[in-house]
């Protein structure tokens, strides 16, 4: 539904967005700037005789985020099932889902290939590794390779039990799931399956209202967030690894061009449109560091942009396993930035193939922070690069990831807006077809 379906006109919209966008940023200068001092002095103030004031502040910051983060993984999963079965349920042609499905796959496919090639040919350029250090870490003595089990994985597509999908907030494992409950309730006649319809369509409408009541905490997580980073990190972190940061913040502008343009060449000048709505949730995943805070906040300002509830249901979780463009573009980044630091010769024939394997091997990633780093200790050890070098960015990952998501986040709110326009095409050229 549009901003006016629910009841407010785009000018009170847009002042609502800028409002929101305005608060948050404000919480994030106000948690760096107060954190920093935190830091500089609050070693030498005792709340406790034990306690210092930089260890009650970071542990009350880390008690908010992660009761938030908590509060979204309650959220997401009944979020997910809800809309994603009404959506299908409700759609009298289900040949419509299965092209829009294709296009999706086919659009993420493309779009990992390109963040994955993106950071590896700005690697080679700028040779952020070369010179970093003369003293990596030692490398460990036995470090096996990674190896990409295409049955496990498909295996793991299809869940045990939904219960454990929704225990585990599995997205690709809920797709599944409401698929074909939705394709089952769409085929089922009579009043009782449309109660059935109706009742699950409400069930999602209460969950978006249980988000609004979440994310109105927003700018207090954003504070304790980055109120916990400068508290524990100071300048020191920004002094010693200053250049790489701006490496990989200029790799990410990037790439967020690309989506930005790649929108463009979709949807014309709309994207520059859809652009303000979902600045929020990229700036909430920006302060959390986790795709998955983000996905009730971006499927609600799709929404109001106008896109399908249908389209958007069925392509974020999608999105959020198959779609992280930030995850991508930092993978290449990070294992080329290792292999210059520990001097490993690595022509491109051997790149490419470390891109492919990380491009099948990162699909099904969960929304999760840090989850990236992970996946890089189990892929460079195949390629000869020690995953000990981790250890050179694991202190200033949480500024990495915080871009990365932000990314991802995009990334997966304008393939949804995409989409709607291959859907509204689709049901267009349908239309056409009928009156003739």
């Amino acid at each position: 539904m549009a901003a006016e379906q629910i009841g407010q006109t785009p000018s009170t919209s847009s002042n609502s967005l800028l409002r929101q966008v305005t608060i948050i940023g404000i919480a994030m200068i106000s948690g760096l700037i107060l954190g920093l001092i935190c830091h500089a002095y609050g070693k030498n103030i005792y709340i406790t005789k034990t306690t210092d004031l930089v260890t009650f502040i970071m542990g009350a910051s880390d008690l908010i985020v992660h009761l938030f983060l908590r509060l979204i993984k309650m959220i997401v999963a009944p979020l997910v099932l809800a809309t994603l079965i009404a959506g299908i349920s409700n759609v009298q042609d289900t040949s419509t889902i299965k092209t829009i499905g294709i296009k999706v796959i086919l659009w993420f496919i493309a779009a990992s290939f390109v963040s994955l090639a993106v950071g590896m040919v700005y690697a080679n350029i700028v040779q952020p590794g070369v010179g970093f250090t003369d003293n990596p870490p030692p490398i460990a003595a036995d470090h096996s390779s990674y190896h990409f089990d295409i049955v496990k994985f498909t295996l793991h597509i299809v869940p045990d039990s939904i219960v454990d999908a929704m225990a585990k907030n599995d997205m690709i494992q809920l797709v599944v799931f409401a698929v074909f409950f939705g394709l089952g309730l769409a085929r089922l006649p009579g009043k009782s399956a449309q109660t059935l319809r109706d009742g699950i369509d409400a069930m999602g409408h209460v969950m978006l209202k249980v988000t609004d009541m979440v994310m109105k905490i927003v700018p207090l997580v954003v504070f304790s967030s980055l109120l916990s980073i400068a508290t524990q990190n100071g300048v020191q972190i920004i002094e010693k690894y200053g250049i790489y940061l701006i490496e990989f913040y200029i790799l990410v502008l990037i790439m967020w061009a690309i989506l930005i343009g790649a929108g463009y060449c979709m949807m014309g000048k709309k994207v520059f449109k859809l652009l303000p709505f979902i600045s929020e949730p990229v700036l909430v995943g920006f302060s959390t560091a986790s795709s998955e805070s983000a996905f009730p906040r971006l499927l609600e300002k799709l929404t109001e942009f106008g896109v399908s509830p249908k389209i958007s249901a069925f392509v974020l979780p999608l999105g959020y396993s198959f779609n992280l463009c930030g995850t991508m573009v930092f993978l290449s980044f990070a294992a080329i930035f290792i292999a210059q630091v520990y001097h490993v010769n690595m022509p491109w024939d051997k790149q490419m193939m470390m891109l492919l394997v990380m491009m099948i091997s990162s699909k099904g990633i969960a929304g999760v922070p840090r989850a990236s780093t992970v996946m890089l200790a189990a892929v460079m050890p195949g390629f000869d690069i020690p995953a000990a070098g981790l250890a050179l960015i694991v202190g200033i990952d949480q500024f990495l990831d915080m871009a990365r998501t932000a990314t991802s986040v995009l990334g997966n709110g304008i393939v949804a807006a995409i989409a709607d326009e291959w859907d509204q095409k689709e049901q267009l050229k349908k239309s056409k077809t009928t009156t003739l």
